[in-house]
């Protein structure tokens, strides 16, 4: 059976890794339809694709969509255009010739995955990329026998665990189908949290493929001060929108507001100021977390229409 599968990259100001990344995809052992959604790139990303890469779809926002927002642009893309697979890549990454054809292998071994996720090694191929080393170091997020089978050499093609970060994901239509896109009521960050809690939530499972590798090149990104700054509300934000837990926006309003008020009894004006701020974001965000669980629990292309 002949299988298409599109490949989503979501672009911003990328260029120094273009090369890598599409070239990459140019040689996979099993042929992919490559989209790019260039989130308002200021630095020619649309004029560098179109000039080498024009076998490249490219579809252009006029504005910074974020990460989920933009993937969602070219999963409907690949939908409408009848993918079997969506593989969404991060820029700054790139695959080996076979990474697809052996995720899709896998997939089709193990339907009950809904994401399946290579290895991530670094851009040098030296070590695990960090970021996932320490998810997968840590025995509550992947299963322990990845590692007792790691340091005995037998490593099978699958592990199951609660969170590998969305730089290579693979998602069957019926991933797609049930669980739809990432979640508009985040933008940078948390939407790959959101998208796994529905995934677990809809009885499918997450893959770590060990046997798989991409390299991300993480070294070289710039982490943005806005967003180091707004992590401690996008944690929150991915707590409360949970469609697995009975989390309750009134009631951490609640619970925030005695917690301050006894904080500032005691003079703790620092920590009084911080569950105050919390408070009142969740305050402005209710209506939308409410909505979100409401939308996310149902088995329909959520975020895709």
């Amino acid at each position: 059976m002949t299988y298409k599968i599109f490949v989503i990259i979501v672009t911003h100001n990328g260029t120094l890794w273009y090369e890598r990344c599409f070239n990459s995809l140019r040689l996979s052992t099993l042929p992919v339809h490559t989209v790019v959604v260039d989130n308002a790139s200021t630095d020619d990303t649309a004029n560098y694709i179109t000039s080498n890469f024009p076998e490249i779809q490219l579809i252009q926002s006029e504005v910074n969509l974020g990460f989920g927002q933009g993937n969602n642009k070219g999963i409907r893309y690949a939908v409408e255009n009848g993918a079997n697979y969506v593989f969404l890549l991060n820029q700054d990454a790139w695959i080996e010739q076979d990474t697809i054809e052996q995720l899709v292998d896998i997939s089709k071994r193990h339907p009950e995955y809904g994401i399946l996720s290579p290895l991530h090694l670094n851009a040098s191929k030296t070590g695990i990329e960090e970021g996932l080393m320490h998810y997968i170091a840590d025995y509550k997020t992947t299963s322990p026998q990845f590692i007792e089978d790691l340091y005995f050499q037998r490593l099978s093609e699958i592990y199951p665990t609660n969170y590998v970060n969305a730089a290579a994901w693979l998602l069957p239509r019926n991933t797609l189908e049930i669980v739809g896109g990432f979640d508009p009521i985040f933008f940078h960050y948390g939407e790959d949290d959101n998208y796994m809690q529905r995934v677990r939530f809809h009885k499918m499972k997450i893959g770590l493929c060990p046997l798989v590798t991409i390299c991300h090149d993480t070294e070289r990104r710039e982490i943005k001060k806005h967003f180091k700054n707004i992590s401690s509300l996008t944690c929150l934000l991915v707590k409360l929108a949970d469609i697995n837990a009975k989390s309750s926006s009134r009631h951490f309003i609640l619970f925030s507001i005695r917690k301050a008020i006894q904080k500032a009894l005691k003079l703790k004006l620092k920590e009084t100021s911080i569950l105050f701020i919390q408070a009142s974001f969740v305050f402005r965000v209710r209506k939308r977390i409410h909505a979100s669980k409401v939308q996310n629990k149902k088995r329909v292309s959520s975020w895709l229409n």
